[in-house]
């Protein structure tokens, strides 16, 4: 009798068949679709495998909360896959157990399968077995064992100890046999120890694996005739998609032997039930039948089919239920015959499915640890935060908002819906993919600093500003001068004191000089370059071109300016990417290579950190960290101090500029606070003052590994329950993941805030601003507002005297980078600290211009700027053009004086006169401090 029912899966049931559901995830149980699936599909049991898990654990957000509560407590990969696959197979156990108890234990089981990588090891699937069913400890739980060779005499031994067994993997009739003699004979051995005979077990036997193999090899026999072999060509062709079915019912047919003989009625007088046999792989690989041909073929007494989610979906909507295992049993061995007379070795066959099962589930159950251990990584890489709770609700909005997915699908939108910002930002991502695109051009460097190597050059200098300047400067103070590479020198400065500094270090001879803009026009290294290539023409003639390179975006006046003047190299950029996300690009990579560094693995780290950042997920460490410091700053904590490892702390320096020049705008800002605390990665601030800092603070502590240097501060920050967030990097090559991952993490706080993160509407206004001064002093030979934006000395503690909680004050330092200068303004900052109660920040000028420049002007009014300057005692001539170094720092000085002002900006302007150190004493004598003040001197000249 054929019946097309309203619910096929339910109806299956009025023959002795039953539904369990091959697949499991945490959502399912959660979302409360099992029990609907129960009430609904008629569906009685569960099984998992480790194909189920990896999809489940790797490819959904379900467990990654319990994955990182499991990180934190220090859980290894092996301990958090058991945790996360025990704690699901005990849910939908409890689920499923009262089936169990209707049916008094025929169905209501879920399945969880021994380690695949066992399957060739009786003694160690015995004593996983026996561990996973007593860790469980649910009466309706099934384990899974392989039915190899092997696993044989284990499945004898569970069923004879009271483990419920599901075996696994069965595809001929011989093992299969093999199988359901081993459960009697536990059952047999159970019985002669007195014990119940209450112990489950399913023989789950593979079928459409079988025409799969099948029907490949009769297309290949059928490929291998003449086309003129019509006959034999159709006797092949149908016996396609007959091989599975017919071995099936051919199995059926001792099934039903079996558990008539006598042997096993003996053992059912005692309470023995049949070990049913279990329908798997009933799924429809081949599109040419149809999606539910492998169930409604096999509907039987004492059976069981599980069925995956589509093909159940499938049968319930048109499936045709009959008792079919008993149709067909002739045709069914007909059908062997038939294959093993057209030469189609079925012996082969199922050893190398059973082969191809084990080999595929362990594979997959590797797979299944590696991407747990990406996730672990991505939770160590996430860091510890504590004290953050009121920030975590932007994390899971963010989750919800598929927010990671949008910004790599570079959904423009994601940030702004205004015309002129998306078309800026849809010419700003090519950030995220850089890194991926850079591994390919690790050889060209290396080549590159081989040839400079062999042509005798010692030194390289960056002539940069902003972006172009602040990573390379990051990794030359990290890891300093490198067996194979030049002597890395930066400026970004145009104070001429400086500038003289440096060219004293410097043999022209043995100098390469890196001329790095994006745009091709930034001012100041068009005088950098002038400069240089001025005295390079002098030194070296017609020579002097190839020790100029440039970097620089496609049709920009540098790259056409590199051409005109016989260049050694231009290096372009992508276009697609601003210059504070540029540090994983040629401008960060170019000098790094020629340093000496590994560039290939500073480059695999960045690519590791995208990938972990990829996810919708709060183990995401670029959302997670961008999502917190969006939502601490919506929360009044928008001071973001940071503390650093010595040997990195001028990492603080490129987080600056990403995080301020990003955020900083319409009002509002991250305000990023580094060495306000430290002082070349040192404390400088004791534990016990941790509690009258200000409260508008977040602190993030970036350490490596090995380093303990700022423990003490931090666990005081932690005790005192202060905003924390602790980031680990195993060596200073992580500094390629961190790049990244504050790139990431910046577009995120952006989107938090309310801001465009790629733009810097301020940015121009000081560069404008300094023009029309040097335009007025080339015609008058003075800036009309040299005197009036002069404030006395007296003044300043007046001027301190505004700050307010929620303030912080910037030092704007027109001055020299030089080791004295550096202790003594730190001494400044600290008396600042302690006098306001607020945060501050120190910049050097100009090169603060190009980073929290935007932010003092854009962001919110809650900036007191400290402007110093000085009178340098050489002018410093810059060849070609009317003015010198001196002029363009003093006009940059005060064009950003009169920016800030026109903004409502609270800035005084100290002159320190010619004497930069005794004018720095002055200041230091009006806070109320001294130039013997405790600072540790460590620090090395800037240039």
């Amino acid at each position: 009798m054929n019946e097309q029912n309203h619910n096929p899966t339910v109806a299956v049931q009025r023959y002795g068949q039953s539904l369990w559901y091959d697949n499991i995830q945490r959502s399912l149980i959660t979302s409360g679709e099992l029990q609907t699936l129960i009430d609904e599909y008629g569906v009685l049991g569960l099984t998992s495998n480790p194909t189920i898990f990896e999809r489940a654990i790797t490819t959904t957000t379900d467990y990654d909360e319990a994955i990182a509560r499991l990180v934190q407590q220090g859980a290894d990969t092996q301990t958090i896959y058991e945790a996360l696959a025990i704690a699901d197979i005990q849910a939908a156990a409890d689920v499923l157990e009262p089936i169990f108890e209707q049916t008094n234990g025929v169905d209501g089981y879920v399945s969880l399968e021994v380690s695949p990588l066992l399957a060739h090891d009786t003694e160690g699937t015995v004593r996983e077995a026996q561990r996973l069913f007593q860790a469980v400890g649910r009466k309706n739980l099934m384990i899974k064992v392989p039915a190899t060779r092997e696993g044989l005499p284990a499945i004898q031994r569970l069923i004879a100890e009271g483990v419920n067994v599901n075996v696994t993997l069965i595809f001929s009739l011989e093992r299969y046999e093999a199988v359901a003699r081993a459960y009697l004979a536990g059952l047999k051995e159970r019985l002669a120890q007195g014990k119940p005979l209450d112990v489950a077990s399913v023989a789950s036997f593979f079928v459409s694996r079988v025409d799969t193999l099948v029907d490949k090899q009769l297309d290949e026999k059928i490929a291998a005739l003449p086309e003129s072999a019509t006959e034999e060509r159709a006797r092949l062709q149908a016996l396609k998609g007959k091989a599975a079915i017919a071995n099936a019912k051919l199995a059926y047919a001792i099934f039903e032997r079996l558990f008539n003989e006598p042997e096993f009625r003996e053992l059912a007088a005692h309470g023995a039930r049949p070990q049913r046999l279990l329908w798997a792989s009933t799924s429809t690989k081949n599109p040419a039948y149809k999606d539910t041909y492998y169930v409604e073929a096999l509907i039987g007494k004492d059976t069981v089919n599980t069925v995956p989610p589509a093909t159940l979906k499938a049968f319930r909507d048109h499936g045709v239920v009959a008792p079919t295992l008993h149709e067909g049993l002739d045709e069914a061995r007909r059908v062997m015959a038939e294959l093993e007379a057209v030469g189609i070795n079925m012996a082969a066959v199922m050893e190398k499915l059973e082969a191809d099962g084990v080999r595929l589930f362990a594979e997959s159950f590797e797979s299944l640890f590696k991407g747990i251990e990406q996730r672990r990584a991505a939770v160590l890489a996430r860091g510890e935060a504590s004290g953050i709770n009121s920030a975590l609700g932007y994390v899971e909005e963010l989750v919800k908002m598929h927010a990671a997915s949008r910004i790599w699908q570079r959904d423009v939108q994601f940030w702004t819906s205004e015309p002129d910002h998306i078309k800026i930002i849809a010419n700003r991502l090519g950030w995220l993919s850089v890194a991926e695109t850079m591994l390919g051009k690790v050889g060209e460097l290396v080549a590159f600093r081989d040839e400079l190597l062999a042509r005798g050059l010692t030194d390289a200098v960056v002539l940069g500003m902003g972006g172009s300047s602040l990573a390379p400067d990051v990794l030359r103070a990290t890891f300093g001068a490198q067996e194979r590479g030049l002597r890395i020198h930066v400026l970004d400065t145009t104070d001429p004191t400086t500038v003289r500094l440096l060219e004293q270090q410097l043999d022209l001879s043995k100098t390469l000089f890196i001329v790095a803009s994006k745009s091709g026009g930034t001012l100041e290294v068009n005088a950098f370059y002038k400069y240089f290539r001025a005295k390079a023409d002098e030194q070296l003639g017609e020579a002097a071109g190839t020790h100029f390179v440039a970097i620089t975006d496609e049709g920009t006046s540098l790259e056409q300016l590199a051409q005109e003047e016989k260049f050694l190299r231009t290096f372009i950029n992508p276009s697609d990417i601003g210059g504070r996300y540029s540090a994983l690009s040629y401008f960060g990579l170019v000098p790094a290579a020629l340093q000496g560094l590994d560039v290939e693995r500073l480059l695999r780290r960045g690519v590791q950190m995208m990938q972990w950042c990829k996810p919708d997920s709060a183990i995401n460490p670029g959302l997670y960290l961008g999502a917190i410091l969006g939502g601490m700053a919506l929360n009044g904590r928008d001071k973001v101090t940071f503390i650093l490892s010595p040997q990195i702390y001028t990492f603080g320096y490129w987080l600056e500029q990403l995080l301020a020049e990003s955020t900083g705008k319409r009002e509002r800002g991250i305000v990023p606070v580094e060495s306000d605390l430290t002082y070349k990665g040192h404390p400088v601030v004791a534990p016990e003052a941790v509690p009258m800092l200000s409260e508008d603070r977040l602190f993030v502590y970036i350490r490596l590994a090995d380093d303990h240097t700022n423990d003490a501060l931090v666990d005081a920050i932690r005790r005192a329950g202060r905003p924390l967030i602790v980031l680990t990097l195993n060596d200073a090559y992580d500094l390629g993941a961190e790049f990244f991952r504050w790139e990431f993490a910046t577009a995120v706080a952006g989107m938090v805030i309310g801001v465009d993160p790629f733009d810097e509407p301020n940015v121009t206004e000081s560069k404008i601003n300094t023009r029309r001064l040097l335009d007025g002093y080339e015609k008058t030979g003075a800036f009309e507002n040299e005197q009036t934006s002069r404030s006395p000395m007296a003044q300043l503690n007046k001027f301190l005297r505004q700050a307010q909680p929620g303030d912080y004050v910037a030092i704007q330092a027109y001055l020299p980078y030089t080791e004295s200068v550096a202790d003594m303004l730190a001494q400044i900052r600290a008396r600042i600290r302690e006098r306001t109660g607020v945060p501050v920040t120190l910049g050097y000028g100009p090169r603060f211009l190009h980073s929290t420049g935007q932010l003092h002007k854009g962001g919110a009014n809650n900036v007191l700027a400290l402007q110093l300057t000085y009178d340098p005692s050489e002018e410093t001539l810059i060849a070609g053009e009317p003015f010198s170094f001196a002029t363009i720092i003093r006009a940059q000085a005060l064009g950003d004086f009169e920016s800030l002002q026109a903004h409502g900006r609270r800035v005084m302007r100290l002159h320190l006169g010619r004497d930069v150190e005794a004018g720095l004493q002055k200041v230091l004598r009006a806070l109320g401090g001294t130039s013997s003040a405790s600072t540790p001197r460590r620090r090395r000249k800037r240039a």
